[in-house]
This record gives structure tokens, sequence and C-alpha cells, in this order.
């Protein structure tokens, strides 16, 4: 008989457990997801910038696969770009929003202060007050601060791109806002009629093509609120398109290369490296649309990509730290040993692929836990700062209150 009900409060203890995580609103860590990969990407298309790719002969088909997974790496700027879009869709305009950009500013500042330490050790740069000021101003004290000239750009006038996509009355209305301006800035920016190199024409009005991280908000706005079905057969069709634009950028670049002699076939592509071309953007917005709105009711899970996604802007900046110490050696003095780098230690730039897992692991977790550091930083300051104000406001509120006693 105890065996019996044993049974039975085991089973209810169960049904109980089972409907409590059923009762658990499940997380979509998807835009996590994909702020990690781009951080991760963007370590990865810094492994080109540095470990020699673009100054090596690429004369055989061997080229092709890293060819191609440079190309899905390039997308890690857009895939941020798309994320602002998507998690900023519905800010609207006030004072509140715009303290954001303290944040956003105070940590460009700290990292910009290493930067300066950095090259002045390790490059032996010499910075005056007016360089510095111009390096602020220009957004190239961290090296990698241009994203930052991007970002403060964009979040100035988010409040009335959200008012334009919002104010659309219908999916349609939306869609037509998001197509004409992808039309006007990506589109125009890279679309050409003819084959022939000199001859060529753009084949759409180009005067606004500077304007395309714009389209890239307005896509991930557009997604927010518009976004496909999750089912097997739209990720098929994702997936496809993300094949067929991934094989379109490979082959074209592929092609364009070989055809560099005059540069000893060293990687070219004409019209699509940067990040404002069409085949970039449709890559980049099949990859967001694979992972955006994967989901989770694991809180541990939830955890640990809320805390990693949270610190991708601090990571990004001080990678070029990083970056410069592990490729290129380094040492601590003029009188210490020197580290060697992986360069160094890999001649041969085919070599260097062969060992990638050497390097991009180390740069990734070593800017991680800098980046993590510099944001706890950033929130004890801010922490403090806020603490002060509130225990001064309470003094001269308890003063004023003797004063009329």
């Amino acid at each position: 008989m105890d065996k019996v009900k044993k049974s039975d409060a085991a089973v209810v203890k169960k049904e109980s457990e089972a409907a409590a995580q059923a009762a658990v609103k499940p997380y979509f860590a998807g835009i996590d997801v994909v702020k990690i990969l781009a951080l991760v990407l963007v370590v990865c298309i810094h492994f080109y910038l540095y470990n020699g790719f673009y100054y090596f002969s690429l004369t055989n088909s061997s080229a092709i696969g890293p060819i191609a997974f440079r190309w899905v790496a390039y997308s890690c700027v857009p895939l941020f770009m798309i994320s602002t879009g998507y998690l900023m869709k519905n800010k609207t305009f006030s004072a509140k929003f715009y303290a954001g950009l303290i944040r956003i500013i105070a940590i460009y500042v700290i990292i910009s202060i290493i930067c300066i330490k950095f090259k002045e050790h390790h490059f032996h740069e010499v910075f005056t007050p007016w360089k510095i000021l111009k390096g602020y101003l220009e957004f190239n004290n961290a090296q990698y601060g241009w994203y930052i000239n991007y970002y403060i750009a964009i979040f100035l006038i988010i409040p009335f791109l959200n008012l334009a996509i919002n104010g659309c009355k219908t999916s349609w209305q939306k869609f037509f806002l998001v197509a004409a301006t992808v039309f006007i800035t990506i589109f125009a920016k890279s679309f050409y009629l003819g084959f022939n190199q000199n001859e060529q024409i753009k084949a759409a009005p180009d005067y606004l093509e500077g304007a395309w991280p714009i389209a890239y908000y307005l896509t991930g706005a557009f997604i927010r609120d518009c976004h496909p079905k999750r089912n097997v057969r739209n990720k098929l069709m994702i997936l496809a398109a993300f094949a067929l634009s991934l094989s379109f950028l490979t082959y074209s670049s592929y092609k364009h290369t070989l055809s560099n002699d005059v540069n000893d076939n060293f990687f070219l592509s004409r019209h699509f490296n940067q990040y404002g071309a069409y085949p970039v953007y449709a890559v980049a917005v099949c990859i967001f649309l694979l992972l955006f709105d994967i989901t989770t009711k694991n809180k541990g899970v939830k955890f640990v990509l809320r805390q990693l996604s949270g610190l991708t802007l601090g990571t990004y900046l001080i990678s070029y730290v990083f970056d410069n110490m592990f490729y290129n050696g380094w040492r601590l003095s003029e009188n210490s040993a020197h580290h060697e780098g992986f360069n160094q230690k890999y001649i041969e730039v085919g070599d260097r692929f062969a060992h990638w897992y050497e390097i991009i692991p180390k740069v990734f977790i070593c800017s991680l836990i800098c980046g993590f550091l510099i944001h706890k930083l950033y929130d004890l300051c801010a922490f403090l700062l806020k603490k002060a104000a509130t225990t001064l406001k309470n003094k001269e509120s308890d003063e004023v209150v003797k004063a009329k006693k």
C-alpha cells in the first residue's frame, strides 16, 4: 500500500514539474545568439586581415573554401546592424532614450585610452593632446571605433526611423518602405549592368548609396513585425537562399581574383567587397532569419546568453589590442623577452589557415574577458554615481524639511 502511495506521489510530482516547466514562458534567445555569432565572426574576419590572406596569390580551386568562409565572416557588421533595428524598433523620442548614448560613449572612451597606451607602448606612437582629440572625434583612437561613428549616427535618428516604419498601416507598406530603402542604397550601390569593367553602368539612382546602414536598420525593424513563420519549410527556403547568395559571392570574387593577374592574383571583388552590397545583404539577412527565433526555457542558458550578448561592444573594440599582440608578437618592456606571434610561428598563409584554432579562440576569449571587465567597470561607476546622486538628493530634501521646521 505504501509503495502504491509513493508511486502515485511520484507521478503527481512529475506531472506538477512538467506543468511548471510548460508554464515557463520560452525566452527568445535567438537575438542573443545572433549578436554572439556576429562577435565571433568579427574575430574571424580579422583573422583574414592579419594573417596575410589579402597579399597571397590565389590561383587554384583550393582558395574557394577560404573565400566562402571569408564572406560568411564578412556578415558580422551587417548582423549587428540588423540586430539594432530588431531590438530598437519600438524606441520613442525621449530624454531617457538618448541617455543610452552615455554608456556607449563611456565604454568607447575607456577602450580608447587603453588603445592609446597600447599604441604608445607597442608601436611607439606619440600622442599629443590635439592628436588625441582628433582621434576621439574621428573615432580612430580605438582602431575599430568606426563602428561607434556609425552607431551614434543611427542612434540619433532611431526614434524617427521608428515613426516611419511604425506609421505604416499595413505590412505591405512596411515592406515597400524597406524595399525602397534597400533599392536606393544597397542595390544602387553595388548592382551594375554589363560585364566589361570599364563600360559597366549602375542600374539604379545611387545618390543616397551612403545611407545603406539605414537599410539594415529598417530590415531588422521589419523582421520584428513581419517575420516568416517558424517552420521547417521556411527554414529550408531561407537556407537555400543563403547557399545561393554565398555561392554567387564566392564564385564572382574567385573569378575576379583569377583575373587579377596585374596584382599577382590577390583577392579581389570588384563591387561586393563592402557591407552595403546586395549579396552581402542577402547573406546577412538569411543568417539572421535562420537564428533570430531560437527559444529556450533553460534559465542557465538564458543567463549565459544574455550576459555574453551584453558584452559585444567592449569585446569588439578591445579585440584590436589582442589582434596585434597575438598575430605579430609582443613584449612587456624593451628589456623583456619577445613573445612569438602567430605570423612568426607560421610563415606560410596556408599554414596559418591550417592552425586557425590556435589564434581565433585565443583572441576571442582574451577580448571577451577584457570586455567583461570594462563593462563591469562602467556598471560599477554608474552605480556609484547614481547612489551618490540619490544620497545628495535625499540630503538636500532633509535640509529643506529642516528649514521649513
